[in-house]
């Protein structure tokens, strides 16, 4: 399906953004943010294509922050409040460019809720998050559930006995074979006529229950393409993420006495 097909492209190069993005401005973080980074957005490409929504994508976010937390006190919080002998005695060991004591990890990990690193970001993302890729979920369960009610009603229409033989008569029409369209007087209208004809007993049927999708359907799309909407939160991410690397590290000394 086109739309799931673009916001899944979509997702890949936010993600290779995310990605270049620490490797570049927190080169140091990078070998330890990777598996985060690329979990959460795997969540967030599940919850879209799954036909009923999850109820990780909350969980797997504030996982996120939380096993970051660690990683940019470690590699940039820390190491820019320390002296200058300290930051040259980490630099000379390379300590900065490896995984640290599971203890200190852990520590830290505990420390969250109450530090509270990243400031705000970790909640206004998780909400953002989730309102945007349930609404865009739903929206391409509509969208695939509107295509398969198309295709049995092709099938329903074209099998039915009392179409056979007007398809047949179809066959020898120019004008239903885009041939001559603007010439062909006789047989001018007769694809439209013979659909028309084929489908009209399970028009009254499936009308009310089209009415309906295409109802709902019209409200989600605005939602979907808004400015709160999936697609400028997919491309906003990375950004995002930066701005709680970044808010971090304004208080580092702060974070450093507590």
């Amino acid at each position: 399906m086109q739309p799931c097909y673009y916001l899944l492209q979509l997702m890949r190069q936010s993600e290779n953004k995310t990605l270049i993005l620490f490797s570049t401005v927190y080169s140091k973080m990078s070998p330890l943010s990777r598996e985060p980074i690329r979990e959460l957005y795997e969540t967030i490409r599940l919850n879209l294509i799954a036909d009923r929504p999850g109820d990780d994508l909350e969980l797997v976010t504030d996982k996120f922050f939380r096993n970051l937390f660690p990683v940019a006190y470690h590699h940039a919080i820390h190491s820019d409040v320390l002296h200058g002998t300290e930051r040259g005695r980490s630099a000379s060991t390379g300590v900065s460019n490896r995984d640290f004591h599971s203890d200190y990890k852990n520590c830290l990990v505990h420390t969250y809720d109450e530090l509270k690193p990243f400031g705000m970001v970790p909640q206004q993302l998780s909400s953002s998050l989730v309102s945007s890729v349930s609404s865009a979920s739903v929206l391409l369960r509509a969208l695939r559930e509107g295509s398969e009610v198309l295709l049995k009603l092709e099938e329903v229409g074209v099998s039915a006995p009392s179409c056979r033989k007007a398809l047949l008569r179809m066959n020898y029409c120019g004008s239903c074979k885009r041939y001559n369209h603007l010439h062909a007087k006789p047989c001018a209208g007769l694809c439209q006529n013979v659909m028309r004809g084929c489908l009209i007993e399970f028009v009254g049927a499936l009308n009310k229950g089209w009415s309906t999708l295409t109802e709902a359907i019209v409200p989600l799309i605005s939602t979907v393409r808004s400015q709160d909407g999936i697609e400028t939160e997919i491309k906003s991410l990375d950004g995002k993420l930066s701005n709680a690397i970044m808010n971090a590290m304004e208080i580092g000394p702060e974070l450093e006495k507590q």
